[in-house]
């Protein structure tokens, strides 16, 4: 039985279409719904949750169709736990009446019990039970409001962005242990981001959004490695897509010259995804590579972003070694490593 069916839903706002007749499948695990701000990531949770009336399609959550009968099954009877982005605690309630408050009523005489499980399955100590949600860190807040979702033992959990508002590091940190206690108590999940490092580490499954409908849905790898659409591969790891041809010998032709293919591709017009990592910017008397101009770089410490504008006008990004950074405006030699994707067209 899976968490999670979804099929053909269409929903908005007045006259304003945002989900196109969406398919989703959730057996297990984490899925995350990676998009840009905008591209319908939230809505297609809250018609989950009950929130948003769908206008077609149907839902169903462990088996149950909530969406799509006679009649829609009202959001508090879905059996869902819902994580909002801010976490939504009470504040005047402490972190265990905060984590019991959704317990149904034949529970709540173990409330005690449950609050203690739950607060073990997210990793906090129990010796927090008594605090307020202005006595905790932004993390441990967000991971209550994980246990609270997870007391009921819902087949399912929503988390809207619960991490966007975390520093860097609390944010990858609080990601993990939410996982791990999602794993723990066997339930699965779907997780609405824009952050794609995000989405490739913590899920299962990812399905890529834009505009209302997804361009693909498939464990991190594939839609890292093989995008399906060029918006993917523009979106995730931030290629440069650039117009060009594929020759007869199976060769692409664009405006970094001549570079090695993925996969096998149609001869004619094409366009070609090259990720940042593939790109090497060199000094300007390089004996290879093609010539350009730095336009900006951002620098992190670890590594640059630099951007770079092509003699023929096109701009690409690249990654560099913090090491060797040039400036901008310095003129300099850009080379492709690796085989790059073609779509045609």
């Amino acid at each position: 039985m899976s968490a999670l069916e979804i099929r053909g839903l269409e929903a908005g706002y007045g006259r304003t279409s945002v989900l196109q007749r969406l398919d989703l499948h959730v057996e297990s695990g984490v899925t995350a719904i990676l998009g840009s701000s905008g591209c319908g990531k939230t809505t297609l949770l809250r018609a989950v949750a009950g929130f948003v009336e769908p206008t077609a399609g149907t839902i169903e959550v462990a088996g149950r169709q909530v969406v799509g009968g006679p009649r829609n099954v009202p959001a508090r009877h879905r059996g869902i736990g819902y994580v909002p982005q801010e976490g939504a605690l009470f504040p005047h309630l402490s972190v265990a009446r905060n984590v019991a408050f959704g317990l149904p009523r034949a529970r709540r005489r173990d409330a005690a019990t449950v609050v203690a499980e739950a607060l073990r399955l997210v990793e906090l100590d129990p010796g927090l039970a008594e605090r307020y949600p202005h006595e905790l860190s932004g993390g441990q807040q967000q991971r209550v409001a994980l246990a609270r979702a997870l007391a009921p033992r819902p087949a399912l959990v929503l988390l809207d962005e619960p991490f966007s508002s975390l520093d860097a590091s609390l944010r990858e940190e609080t990601g993990r242990a939410v996982v791990r206690a999602l794993r723990a108590a066997d339930a699965a999940a779907v997780l609405v981001t824009h952050d794609q490092g995000e989405a490739l580490s913590l899920a299962d499954q990812v399905a890529v959004m834009v505009e209302g409908q997804f361009l693909q849905v498939a464990d991190p790898a594939s839609v890292y490695l093989t995008p399906a659409d060029p918006r993917v591969a523009a979106f995730i790891g931030h290629a440069s897509l650039l117009p060009g041809e594929v020759t007869a010998a199976g060769r692409g032709r664009c405006a970094l010259g001549e570079v090695a293919l993925r996969g096998s591709t149609t001869p004619g017009p094409a366009r070609f995804a090259v990720r940042s990592e593939q790109l090497q910017v060199r000094a300007d008397d390089a004996a290879d590579g093609v010539p350009g101009e730095v336009v900006d770089v951002s620098f992190f410490g670890h590594d640059a972003t630099i951007r770079v504008r092509l003699a023929t006008g096109e701009q690409v990004t690249a990654r560099t070694p913090a090491d060797s950074v040039p400036a901008a405006g310095d003129k300099v030699q850009v080379a492709v490593v690796g085989d790059v994707l073609g779509f045609a067209g």
